[in-house]
């Protein structure tokens, strides 16, 4: 603008003053420009920029983010549940790591996870393993990212797959069911009169029996009882069972398993390690059946947890968004057809043998069912077989004891011989006829003084 200017002035011949006058001034400076060295290096700054502000490399440059839906299976044996938690071993922990080695996600989008818009649909707890688990991100769809990601995961963690989603779309919010499993020996349904062994085989009967006992918890119900927090009256306790059911035993290893599967819309934290806990302990004789319909009515219960090594997300269900999204020629269905083969050679080497070889190094359900006698399952009537149980073994106990203290009383006895025993009957007669002597002469004195009272 100014050169415009003084063009303008030299035409009127004033173009001395304004000499001077750019002199004091930097008419570049006023122009706003900036030298064309300065204005290059930011631009390759600026290239260099994610969406999130973080710098990225060569190959995110080339991608933009995307929303997408993750299928991943894992072992949850050694780790303490999915769910991302600073200083503790977790699921979601070797994740991040290994997506941000494969370039998947930067640093930032890592430790601030609003940036990726992450989201688990469960969130397994302790131990427990998933076979279907599914989470929703943002993340750069890199060429073979599945590949990538898997190079930096242990062994027992694997991505299977990922499908492009609506950007909306919350892998938690947006599922309508959800399908677990419970692998159990089946000692685990052995009554409490028999001495429970892993040689155990269970009969058909039973198995009908634990199927009848399942049905109790289908429909919708309040199971306040079967988690921890939750009030009779808050809404949230109420879920929906659509299905549970025992499946037939089979053998691995020497042991008998059986898997129980549930699929509901939703699960409370520990809810379903309670269900079959109480399951275990009325098919054991320990809780009468009228507990488990009990247990969905105001009183609270001293409800048994069952151990976490057998629990195993299998799958989740996307069937309204799969209706909605899953034809519209963008997006695809997340029914993870192509996956199946792939899902279930990972339970068969790493989800099945690990809950297996835990079990068996470990004692893990059999020394739970040690602790069932504990509860008190809310004062109910415990039934006659825990009462005669109970009695057994407070009788043994009083026999060991009493057995003990007869050999103690025996090994404190000193053997004798017949002169030994002769001096000893002497020694006892002569203290007996001293002691018969001193009441003689005690009875004398006494004798003695009552005359000298009677004379004074």
């Amino acid at each position: 603008m100014l050169r415009k200017v003084q063009k303008l002035l030299q035409q009127f011949k004033i173009l001395p003053s304004v000499t001077k006058m750019s002199e004091v001034i930097d008419v570049d400076k006023l122009s706003a420009k900036r030298p064309a060295e300065e204005k290059n290096e930011d631009l390759d700054v600026k290239k260099q920029k994610t969406e999130d502000g973080t710098l990225a490399t060569n190959e995110t440059k080339k991608h933009m983010k995307r929303k997408v839906a993750i299928l991943m299976s894992y072992s949850g044996v050694g780790y303490k549940g999915m769910q991302f938690n600073k200083g503790v071993k977790t699921i979601e922990e070797e994740l991040f790591k290994a997506m941000t080695k494969a370039e998947a996600v930067t640093e930032s989008m890592a430790e601030h996870l609003g940036k990726m818009s992450f989201q688990r649909c469960a969130r397994t707890d302790k131990g427990v393993s998933a076979a279907g688990q599914v989470v929703s991100m943002k993340m750069f769809l890199l060429d073979d990212v599945v590949d990538r990601i898997n190079q930096h995961l242990p062994d027992q963690i694997r991505v299977m797959d990922y499908k492009r989603v609506i950007n909306s779309f919350d892998s938690k919010n947006r599922c309508d069911y959800r399908t677990y499993s419970y692998m159990t020996p089946t000692f685990a349904f052995q009554p409490i009169e028999q001495f429970t062994t892993d040689a155990f085989r269970v009969k058909d009967e039973t198995i009908d029996r634990v199927n009848s006992l399942l049905k109790y918890y289908h429909g919708s119900k309040n199971f306040h009882n079967f988690t921890s927090g939750k009030k009779f009256n808050d809404p949230s306790a109420f879920r929906y069972i659509k299905d549970f059911s025992c499946n037939k035993p089979f053998i691995q290893d020497g042991l008998e398993f059986s898997i129980l599967k549930v699929r509901g819309q939703s699960f409370m934290l520990h809810q379903i390690r309670k269900m079959v806990g109480l399951i275990l302990a009325v098919v054991r004789g320990l809780a009468h059946e009228s507990v488990i319909n009990k247990a969905f009515e105001e009183d609270k219960l001293d409800i048994p947890k069952a151990p976490g090594l057998g629990l195993v997300l299998e799958s989740v269900h996307y069937d309204h968004y799969n209706e909605k999204w899953g034809s519209d020629g963008m997006h695809e269905a997340l029914t993870w057809d192509e996956s199946k083969d792939k899902v279930e050679a990972f339970k068969r080497d790493f989800i099945y043998p690990t809950i297996i070889s835990t079990e068996k190094t470990e004692n893990t359900m059999m020394t739970w069912l040690g602790t069932l006698l504990y509860h008190s399952y809310a004062n109910t009537s415990l039934g006659g077989k825990l009462i005669k149980a109970k009695k057994d073994l407070q009788e043994v106990h009083t026999s060991m004891m009493e057995e003990k203290s007869d050999t103690d009383s025996k090994a404190l006895e000193i053997p004798t011989s017949s002169a030994d025993k002769q001096n000893i009957d002497t020694t006892e007669t002569m203290t007996e006829e001293t002691a018969k002597n001193e009441d003689n002469v005690t009875d004398e004195e006494e004798r003695l003084q009552v005359k000298e009272k009677s004379a004074r």
